[in-house]
């Protein structure tokens, strides 16, 4: 009995395998650049929506304004309006009027951060907890 067994096997590496290699690399990196453009497109969708929110948002505030002005202006003639503008602008007083005036202070002065206490101890177990962090990320 003569075995099969000294018939060649087939190749493993054939011109259509080779093929179908090549096509499926090119088709995996295709869908990734396609990925990545729709990722910036959909960045870019959010930025611009974000613009015409603040944009929409700009026009509404200067509408506002621009009907405060007309009433102002339409109110120009009227003597108790103008005496109204007078008092709360200019701080203006009829004679023999009193005016009380309040003073706040500015913003920038209620908000500034309290100074750390050098000697207090949380300070220091922050700065060495820091310091270790530091230490451990370099090494």
């Amino acid at each position: 009995m003569v075995s099969k067994f000294n018939k060649k096997q087939k190749s493993s590496f054939s011109a259509e395998d080779l093929f179908l290699k090549i096509a499926g690399v090119l088709l995996l990196i295709t869908a990734i650049v396609l990925i990545f453009a729709n990722f910036q497109m959909f960045k870019k969708k959010r930025e611009l929506a974000w613009q015409i929110n603040n944009y929409d948002n700009q026009i509404q505030e200067l509408k506002n304004r621009n009907e405060t002005l007309k009433e102002e202006i339409a109110n120009s003639d009227n003597p108790d309006y103008v005496e109204k503008i007078a008092r709360e602008e200019s701080d203006m007083q009829k004679p023999g009027e009193k005016v009380v005036s309040f003073v706040e202070q500015n913003s920038e002065q209620k908000e500034q951060p309290a100074k750390e206490n050098v000697w207090n101890s949380n300070f220091w177990f922050g700065w060495i907890g820091q310091s270790w962090n530091w230490i451990k990320s370099i090494f």
